[in-house]
């Protein structure tokens, strides 16, 4: 058989694979007449490449079976199956005139298998009947490649037509084939990314000129979510907590992963789909936090993991496109940032899983571009609406009475202390110091609690409430008896009231915890004080 029946044959057998079994073309050289193709289909899955060679001699199947062999490293590693097996066949006008049987593997119909396997196999025109069924049994073929009859190609200007015809086809597959791919990642400008990362970064600044980001009052203040708020009625911090970050070092970093994270999601999605998504996912990640997490919290995370939930989705949607190209990356970054968030106490991680499963139902549930499946969108609707009611109950109905929460107290007290806002702080210590009667544990007993009740006095006392300030001194010193402050606190306090006896017991019972020379100097006033 000459040169261009055999290729004519070679482009009508690649024909079939592309077009009717549905093999990807990895990698052509139409002139040369070369085709790498990929079936995922099963795994570990299949490279082949597919060439049209005339050798001579065995040594020059060899050569060429070696230059394959280091050829399918690359492309193995380009589209991510490593472990894949790759079968080179070569087509040929006529075999080698010497003893070729050592280069070469026939196909295994019924015993294929393994990993990470390579093989040669030559088909001689002359013996392509034969040679082919047992090579489609191999790789599962619907059908067998058909074949124009000779008839029909009697002239070299048929066969050149055809051939042509047929590469021109393939190439146009092939190019479809990836522009299709490409459309997948770049449906729209990350416009939206951008836009929320411009809002996230001017609210940190206004917040940094207007208090600090890493005080608690000022995270409470702007809208981070704290549990007994909402549970006033103040719903509105699910939403507001997504915008608010917690230091430049928090800022930065989740500034960074929405910048790639939120980039690569919108690009695939959409700017209408994306904003539903983070919305979404952030929402559900702040309503993950106030079932699970007593603590006041704020940032991007769980809109940042949502953005994991939507790529996971679309990997689900295209498994061999997310794995060739972002698939490994993303599973090991999201496996490190939950292993953090389990073994780091400080990181929100109920919020970082609400996000994530939020983002993934959100995914579900706007789809992807012109890949709209109503039946699982209306599914996911109807389960994720459920799940959030769910969620929202269970934490409408839970106490805000917990250790977690009077520790947030104490500290937004000390902190109301600090910036002269007495009244905020006698409200927020009286949490403290109402609550524990009805707690027992470690957070808020002990010298915590005693530190409550005097820096709730202080308070009273800047305001004149003097009884209620002795009071809370006297429950001060009862959790510690060598709270010297206190005792010092108290004789100033009785020294306003004219009860200098009783002042000058408690300022030397201060002196006899700490030698401080204020204390000696106040018992030595009280002292000239009872002499006139």
């Amino acid at each position: 058989m000459d040169s261009l029946k055999t290729s004519v044959k070679y482009w009508e057998i690649v024909h079939h694979l592309v077009l009717k079994e549905d093999f990807r073309v990895i990698h052509m050289n139409i002139e040369e007449d070369i085709v790498w193709l990929e079936d995922d289909r099963k795994k570990p899955g299949l490279i082949i490449r597919l060439a049209n060679r005339t050798f001579d001699w065995s040594n020059e199947l060899r050569a060429d079976s070696k230059r394959v062999f280091e050829a399918s490293k690359q492309i193995r590693k380009q589209i991510n199956l490593k472990q894949a097996n790759v079968v080179s066949v070569v087509f040929s006008a006529l075999a080698p005139v010497d003893s070729y049987e050592d280069v070469t593997s026939r196909a295994l119909p019924f015993t294929a298998g393994g990993k990470n396997q390579f093989r040669t196999i030559l088909i001689p025109m002359e013996e392509i009947d034969h040679r082919l069924f047992p090579l489609a049994t191999e790789w599962n073929l619907r059908d067998m490649p058909t074949f124009l009859p000779d008839t029909n190609l009697e002239t070299e200007e048929d066969q050149y037509q055809l051939r042509q015809t047929l590469r021109q086809l393939v190439k146009r597959m092939f190019t479809e084939s990836r522009e299709k791919e490409r459309e997948l990642f770049f449906h729209s400008k990350p416009r939206v990314t951008y836009a929320l990362l411009g809002i996230i970064i001017a609210l940190f600044i206004y917040i940094e000129s207007q208090g600090s980001t890493m005080s608690t009052s000022t995270l409470v203040e702007f809208g981070a979510k704290f549990d007994p708020l909402i549970l006033e009625g103040e719903w509105w911090r699910f939403f507001s907590a997504m915008f608010l970050h917690i230091g430049m070092l928090h800022l930065f970093m989740n500034s960074l992963a929405l910048f790639y994270l939120g980039s690569a999601v919108e690009r695939i999605f959409g700017s209408s789909r994306f904003i539903i998504v983070y919305i979404l996912a952030g929402l559900f990640g702040s309503v993950s936090s106030f079932v699970f997490n007593d603590n006041v919290s704020a940032g991007a995370s769980g809109a940042i993991f949502g953005c994991f939930g939507a790529l996971l989705y679309f990997g689900i949607r295209h498994r061999r496109i997310f794995f060739r190209t972002m698939g490994s990356s993303v599973l090991v970054i999201l496996a490190i940032n939950l292993a953090f968030g389990f073994f780091v106490p400080m990181v929100d991680n109920a919020a970082h899983v609400g996000g994530l499963l939020g983002g993934f139902a959100a995914s579900a549930i706007v789809g992807l571009p012109r890949q709209s499946k109503p039946t699982s969108q209306l599914i996911f609707t109807l389960g994720t609406f459920a799940a959030l009611v769910a969620l929202l109950l269970f934490g409408f109905n839970q106490s805000v009475e917990s250790e977690q929460t009077m520790a947030i107290y104490y500290e937004l007290g000390r902190e109301s202390i600090e910036d002269d806002r007495l009244t905020d702080a006698i409200g927020y210590l009286s949490e403290v110091t109402d609550g524990s009667d009805q707690l027992d544990g470690e957070i808020i007993t002990g010298q915590i609690l005693a530190n409550a009740y005097f820096l709730l006095s202080y308070a009273q006392i800047n305001v004149a409430d003097y009884e209620d300030a002795e009071q809370n001194l006297l429950e001060a010193i009862e959790l510690n008896p060598e709270f010297h402050e206190a005792y010092f606190n108290l004789s100033l306090l009785l020294i306003e009231q004219n009860r200098l006896e009783e002042a000058l017991g408690r300022v030397e019972q201060a002196q006899e915890i700490s030698t401080n020379e204020s204390y000696e100097e106040v018992r030595r006033q009280i002292e000239d004080m009872l002499q006139e």
